[in-house]
């Protein structure tokens, strides 16, 4: 036996303690011990690494078919900044834009994708998988060395056993399906590698413990700022570092700060600054709300739910949703909330004590809550439970996992024979893992595409706006108006101030003929959302649909003196300008499109349209229409009817 411990130096035995004899009638059978032997092999970094590869692999294969969805619109189908890997591009990128989100690290993922896949889905899909494969691979390599750290006298069997469970159990959770299979949702294991790498690292230059191995510390401050730029919400890293230094270091916690000031303090200022940019982008963009009940003790219910939502989700939750809802009950002083109030109390009191005897629970419990901060609605923000804000966090609850299931590992008792512990936590361990597989399969299928997605969503939880909202979306996409009615009237109805439904329902009325209708959900929308030029446009569009074409001109005017290289507005008021017969003023305005959108295929047709049917000019019809072709050759249905619009110019040469 290995360091005189039990199973080659699991547990070791010291004063006082005895070893237990076996009788022959209680040795392990053939099966038993050759799959001991095959668990015993696995120790190793590169089999660890193909194992999850494979693993990883086989899980979220079936995803690969997946198309984009309607939530994948804005970041990657419609954004411009995706279109080139040109030097002049990725600075702009990394530059801050007032009113988006600042991930660039995401948007130049989804750059590289576009340079090699165009708009294939394919293509994103194994990138988004590759980096999760990463990122297990990282959360294996953390969580043995974690255990190492906060598991002293323990073997490297047993924080090797730890890993392997929580990193396979990590790697199969379902809770993790919206972090890996919605595209838009790369942010999250871009951020999940570049934290656990930060994290791995610290822990290595921990246990290193040299002073020619501080480049770790470089290395680390890089990991962490990157991770920020993948997004923000990893401004908490420097709160795990300092709770793993309070587990670890207990009472020379204080020195050990004191002796590495000048790295906490440039942590501490790297988050500080981004917390600051996150404020002002979520300010920017509207993203805080007011307190859920209006009150700060009501919205701290809701936070409370929330919190205990996520521990669900991570342990007995199938029921696995791209939208949730839930409600809160009031008034808050009543017995369910209390009694809720009380269990959060118990668990904080208790973890703190745990310190004492255990820093597994400690550093777990308060990493799960950490990791959380920026979702629990403690600010407001408009999203109150969603998958993809457990993602680090589930790293808590799936090493405390791994540890229970390495201490049933161990267990022996003279009645039982030697492996039947071995073998009934591995039992234990590949029934979660089968199950938890078997549900991330599924839930591979329900991203298939915009509807499967969101009528699942409904389905599930039919008081959740935004799966109301998304549903409605995709109606409207497929031109069932009196469908996307349904669902917008009630996303309204659950949450008043939904800007978005209002200005959706806008342009549905205005489709079905009812513009005074459309016109006042419009104009609500701009009184929840007054700098959405979006809203307005809109706006202006249903005046153009009513014939009153100046007051369409004065909006889509305006909001081009504020926003002098918009698109969309030389777009529109082009369009404009061909319904009021002033053709020259289009073609200006679709040519000023062309310019600022090169690989934008509408302003080409339209103009082409315009030298047709207007000018009678068929050589500069058929330019347009080539340089449409030639500027798009992924829009292959549009394609295909310019191609044909050539074919029929051609006949009249």
């Amino acid at each position: 036996m290995e360091g005189s411990g039990i199973d080659g130096g699991d547990l070791a035995i010291g004063q006082g303690q005895f070893p237990i004899s076996y009788s022959k009638n209680m040795e392990r059978s053939p099966f038993i011990n050759s799959t001991l032997r095959f668990f015993q092999k696995l120790n190793g970094p590169s089999t660890i690494c193909v194992i999850m590869a494979v693993f990883v692999g086989i899980l979220y294969l079936n995803s690969l078919g997946n198309e984009f969805t309607n939530w994948d619109d804005m970041m990657i189908y419609s954004n411009d900044q995706i279109r080139s890997l040109s030097w002049e591009n990725i600075c702009r990128i990394f530059i801050y834009t007032k009113g988006f989100t600042y991930q660039p690290v995401r948007v130049l993922s989804y750059a590289v994708d576009y340079h090699f896949w165009g708009l294939n889905p394919v293509g994103y899909h194994i990138t988004n998988i590759v980096f999760y494969i990463l990122t297990c691979i990282m959360v294996f390599l953390s969580l043995q060395l974690l255990s190492r750290h906060l598991r002293e006298g323990m073997t490297e069997n047993s924080h090797f056993r730890v890993a392997f469970f929580g990193s396979l159990l990590f790697a199969a959770h379902p809770v993790h399906v919206e972090a890996v299979t919605w595209l838009s949702a790369r942010k999250e294991v871009l951020q999940g590698f570049f934290f656990f790498l930060g994290f791995y690292l610290y822990l290595k230059w921990r246990e290193e413990n040299s002073e020619k191995k501080t480049f770790c510390l470089a290395l680390v401050l890089i990991s962490f700022i990157l991770a920020v730029l993948s997004k923000p919400s990893a401004i908490i890293f420097p709160g795990i570092i300092i709770l793993y230094e309070i587990a670890r270091m207990r009472v020379g916690f204080i020195n050990f700060l004191k002796s590495h000031w000048l790295f906490f303090l440039i942590s501490l200022a790297i988050s500080a600054m981004f917390t600051f940019l996150l404020v002002k982008i979520m300010v920017d963009a509207g993203g805080i709300k007011k307190y859920y009940g209006n009150s700060f003790l009501s919205n701290y219910l809701v936070s409370l739910y929330a919190f205990l939502r996520y521990i669900k989700l991570l342990t007995f939750t199938g029921n696995y949703s791209a939208a949730y809802s839930f409600s809160v009950n009031l008034p808050i002083f009543q017995i369910k909330n209390v009694a809720f109030m009380l269990v959060n109390l118990a668990m904080i009191v208790l973890s703190i004590f745990s310190l004492r005897r255990t820093k597994i629970i400690f550093f777990s419990f308060f990493f799960f809550v950490i990791t959380l901060l920026p979702y629990l609605n403690i600010i407001p923000i408009s999203t109150l439970l969603a998958d993809r804000y457990v993602f680090i966090a589930s790293f808590a609850y799936l090493f405390l996992l791994g540890v229970l299931l390495d201490r049933f590992y161990v267990i022996r008792q003279r009645m039982f024979a030697e492996g039947v512990f071995k073998m009934v936590s591995i039992a234990l361990f590949v029934f979660l893992l089968a199950g938890y597989s078997l549900i991330t399969i599924q839930q591979n299928r329900i991203w298939e595409d915009s509807f499967t997605l969101w009528s699942n969503a409904v389905e599930n939880y039919p008081e959740s706006n935004t799966a109301n909202s998304l549903m409605g979306v995709v109606y409207m996409d497929s031109g069932m108006d009196q469908e996307a009615l349904k669902y917008l009237e009630k996303a309204v109805q659950i949450l008043p101030s939904d800007y978005i439904s209002r200005n959706n329902l806008g342009i549905v009325y205005g489709r079905l003929g009812q513009p005074e209708k459309g016109l006042n959900e419009l104009l609500i929308a701009i009184q929840l959302r007054p700098r959405d030029d979006a809203i307005r446009i809109n706006l202006a569009i249903l005046y153009m649909w009513n014939g009153e074409h100046s007051k369409a001109e004065e909006i889509l005017k305006d909001l081009l003196l504020r926003n002098p290289k918009n698109v969309d507005l030389y777009f529109r008021l082009g369009l404009l300008y061909r319904e009021m017969g002033r053709y020259d003023d289009a073609v200006a305005k679709l040519i000023k499109a062309m310019e600022l959108a090169p690989h934008s295929i509408n302003p080409y047709e339209e103009l082409g349209n315009i030298y047709v049917s207007r000018f009678k000019d068929l050589r500069k019809a058929r330019y347009y229409y080539a340089k449409g072709i030639e500027a798009v050759p992924q829009a292959r249905s549009r394609i295909e009817g310019l191609r044909w619009m050539i074919q029929d110019l051609e006949a009249y040469r």
